[in-house]
């Protein structure tokens, strides 16, 4: 019997901003023992900073694997929940370390040693707009043509654009139908890694 078992990890990464904001405020200052009589107003300037927060919330980065026997006859989905903690809009990038599932067993004539799957996101901010797509783990490799691929950064990623604090069902998805290819898979055991990073974004 052929055996084939996929792993899929996850690693995280977050990476945040400072957003400066300011504030002014008017002191009033009296004379010596005139009191409100006799005042003089001095304008003092208060200047302060407001981080902006972006990143995972605790306990809500992506985490854990995929083990699926046979995948290539059954094939597989699962749902990695996500929680942001972003006060403003931000981006979210995945990068795959081998562009598919892949193996170190030989190949040889006739058989593949790299299985395809998809990764999906969906992500919702706290006003209820949301933002989702779709690539091929194939394209999630270094240089890849995925939307969403890469490190995330301040134009690079999937762009939500509201706010998100809470836990509003944001997911990242992968998943593989039960393998069509021309070449049949190596028997072994076939695994990749998915990083992902989070950012502000204007």
């Amino acid at each position: 019997m052929r055996f084939l078992r996929v792993l899929i990890l996850l690693a995280l990464a977050a990476i945040s901003t400072i957003a400066s904001q300011h504030a002014r405020a008017q002191v009033t200052a009296y004379a010596v023992g005139q009191g409100a009589v006799n005042s003089v107003e001095v304008g003092v300037e208060v200047r302060a900073s407001v981080l902006g927060r972006c990143g995972f919330a605790t306990g809500g980065a992506p985490s854990g694997s995929v083990d699926q026997t046979n995948f290539d006859q059954s094939g597989f989905t699962k749902d990695f929940a996500i929680q942001l903690n972003c006060t403003g809009a931000s981006r979210i990038a995945v990068s795959s370390a081998n562009g598919g599932m892949a193996t170190t067993e030989a190949g040889g004539t006739g058989y593949q040693t790299k299985a395809p799957y998809n990764v999906a996101l969906y992500m919702a901010a706290d006003n209820g707009t949301n933002t989702t797509a779709t690539c091929a783990a194939a394209t999630l490799s270094a240089g890849g043509s995925c939307s969403f691929a890469g490190t995330a950064g301040t134009a690079t990623g999937l762009r939500l654009a509201g706010a998100s604090t809470k836990a509003n069902g944001s997911y990242l998805r992968v998943s593989a139908p039960a393998y069509a290819g021309t070449d049949m898979l190596a028997a072994g055991r076939y695994a990749d890694t998915l990083t992902v990073t989070i950012s502000v974004s204007p």
